[in-house]
């Protein structure tokens, strides 16, 4: 097939028109192969432009150019193509529009970092709109079915709006109602949501299981009388499953990265992905290279692994003991130059795994505002020259392993949800079970107020968890764990240098976390 008509015979024949352009750069992309494979790959890219979100139904030259690049990174298995890094500052914004009643996706960037007031208030409201619908979708709060007669065991939930109560003289029984609890005034609750706040008494309030922040959305179940809502029970909205919301979105790329489909519905990237049993993702944070002990500890892991290199490393910092000083800067040019020999001296780790960095709240860089760029480019300067595959990247951080979508936090952020509770659980065993639950219900990674994890309010999608992602990577300095929910694996590694240099290691193909540790020779 090196013909531009039979290019456009076999476009007709499913059912596509394309511009006589298009079918000749078409037949200029087929030139280099065999002429026997011309007619296979037409069909590939055929595939790939049903699935392009078309302005026209006459195929464009841009079309085709697009199709052919999703088809030859498909073609493409090495590791470079099978991990995506992706750069997080430009990740489509991805929003619930309510006059259409589904999410819209745009790739426009703000000029202005800081943004104004208006981006502050739309950072609430954009939050709001994608817990809300989400909310509105559970069978619990779905709106029954005209004329359907209502039993107790499927009884269903209508929300309120707090205008409502607002609007009302009287006592109202049965409120409930979904919004944000927050402080206007200090020392007194409140409860917003997009049409005003009201008072909020917690005098007789049964918390359900999670963390209640200040700053996070929960659902309030109670009565309204003088003025003020009771809280009788108070919970966290209830999660969407990742399968439902990927169905209403469609084959967009929401996640970020190449391609303008979602990795998700690439079945031969799944294939690839659960075939591929001895992929590893080794997480390790807190990793402080002035200290010889520690660069000892990493020497040990690193000979442990060159006989079977992980697909990659994934490094958090801080990576200085010491996070301040005029010194800091070129003592952590010096940590990464050294780091980078003793890499250096292991080939079969760096011809086969990436080493991705993503920095600390202490690290250089610029103000500790999420989402923060990586690292300055004269500390990384030199272990990039010795170690070609070293990554470094913004924190929070996205990677895209195949179809499977991975985030990574460096911040304290268990320890500061906790500090910001209105309620803090009885048991502290249950705490990560209730920090999974209560940022994968939230959607967000820092779902407190503003002073505590501040964010570049144009920014702030950056920081979105919606859908769940399959692996959740809270760095924080606390106790490590692994918990699950949502069909979303959330672990933090814990600190390397403080807790015994212990760390996690994530197989893809099976979804699992393995506890690791070095064991100290002295013991």
């Amino acid at each position: 097939m090196s013909s531009k008509g039979e290019v456009i015979n076999l476009f007709k024949l499913h059912g596509l028109a394309i511009r006589g352009d298009a079918a000749k750069y078409l037949c200029e992309l087929l030139e280099p192969l065999e002429k026997e494979e011309h007619e296979e790959w037409v069909e590939k890219v055929i595939e790939a432009v049903q699935k392009l979100p078309l302005s026209s139904s006459l195929i464009s030259r841009q079309d085709i150019h697009k199709a052919a690049q999703e088809v030859g990174a498909s073609e493409n298995d090495d590791v470079e193509a099978l991990l995506q890094v992706i750069n997080i500052f430009r990740i489509p914004k991805f929003m619930y529009n309510i006059e259409r009643r589904k999410f819209m996706i745009t790739t426009a960037e703000n000029s202005n970092l800081h943004g104004d007031a208006m981006d502050k208030a739309a950072l609430f409201r954009d939050r709001y709109t994608t817990v809300y619908q989400r909310t509105c979708n559970h069978d619990l709060f779905r709106q029954p079915v005209v004329g359907a007669v209502e039993d107790g065991i499927n009884k269903k939930f209508g929300l309120m709006k707090v205008e409502y109560l607002l609007g009302s003289s009287s006592r109202v029984e049965g409120v409930v109602v979904l919004g944000l609890l927050t402080q206007l005034v200090e020392g007194k609750h409140h409860l917003e949501d997009d049409t005003g706040a009201v008072p909020l008494s917690l005098t007789t309030t049964k918390f359900h299981t999670g963390l209640f922040t200040h700053n996070c959305f929960v659902l309030v179940e109670g009565w309204y009388e003088d003025e003020t809502l009771h809280a009788a029970a108070i919970g966290l909205p209830p999660p969407e499953t990742p399968d439902i919301t990927r169905a209403l979105l469609g084959n967009v790329n929401y996640f970020g990265g190449p391609g303008d489909r979602c990795a998700k519905s690439d079945n031969r990237l799944l294939q690839l992905e659960q075939s591929n049993t001895s992929a590893m993702f080794v997480i390790l944070a807190d990793l402080w290279l002035d200290k010889i002990k520690v660069m000892d500890k990493l020497r040990t892991l690193f000979t442990g692994y060159a006989g079977f290199p992980p697909t990659a490393f994934i490094l958090c910092g801080n990576f200085l003991s010491a996070g301040h000083g005029a010194q800091q800067t070129k003592e952590a040019h010096q940590a990464f130059t050294a780091l980078g020999s003793l890499i250096a001296s292991f080939p079969e780790l760096v011809a086969n795994s990436r080493f991705i960095f993503v920095p600390g709240p202490t690290d250089p860089g610029p103000s500790n505002i999420f989402p923060r760029p990586p690292l300055p480019r004269y500390v990384t300067e030199e272990i990039k020259k010795s170690v070609p595959s070293a990554i470094f990247t913004s924190n929070p951080a996205r990677l895209l392993y195949c179809t499977q979508e991975i985030v990574v936090f460096r911040e304290d952020i268990v320890a500061k949800m906790c500090r910001n509770s209105v309620y803090f659980p009885t048991n502290s065993d249950d705490i990560p079970a209730f920090f999974a639950k209560t940022v994968i219900s939230q959607a967000h990674l820092a779902p407190v107020p503003p002073q505590v994890v501040p964010t570049y309010w144009p920014l702030d999608r950056c920081l979105a968890l919606h859908p769940s992602p399959d692996l959740i990577v809270a760095a924080d300095k606390g106790d490590s764990f692994t918990s699950s929910y949502n069909s979303a694996v959330v672990v933090n590694p814990g600190s390397f240098s403080k807790n015994d240099f212990s760390f996690k290691v994530y197989l893809p193909s099976s979804k699992q976390v393995e506890d690791s540790q070095i064991a100290d020779d002295e013991t």
